[in-house]
């Protein structure tokens, strides 16, 4: 199983995120859990250990980019809300403060 955020979250614990840090920091949070024969159980049992960064089964790191090769054919694909199938090498990619938002201020 993989994981791909775009946003960096410490202390990296358990199976749930921690507080996050800067959504605009261009850094992708990658996190896997190597299922081996029995990656149900195996993602089970490395979220119910506790911390996941004593657990040999997952690894996490953060990338400004991410390149994913021989993805096969009818492979979901989220990003912005939208959801489309993909196949072959998909690349990922995370730009540093490239998103700028705008909301009504308080009491408006």
């Amino acid at each position: 199983m993989d994981a791909v955020r775009g946003q960096r979250h410490l202390p990296p614990h358990g199976a749930g995120a921690g507080p996050a840090l800067d959504l605009a920091d261009g850094r992708l949070d990658v996190r896997v859990v190597h299922g081996g024969s029995r990656p149900a159980l195996r993602l089970l049992s490395a979220a119910f250990a506790g911390p996941l960064t004593r657990s040999p089964a997952h690894a996490a790191v953060q990338v400004p980019r991410l390149r994913l090769k021989g993805v096969a054919p009818g492979t979901l694909l989220a990003y912005d809300g939208e959801v489309t199938e993909t196949e072959g090498d998909v690349t990922v990619e995370k730009l540093p403060e490239a998103l700028t938002v705008y909301r009504p201020l308080p009491g408006d």
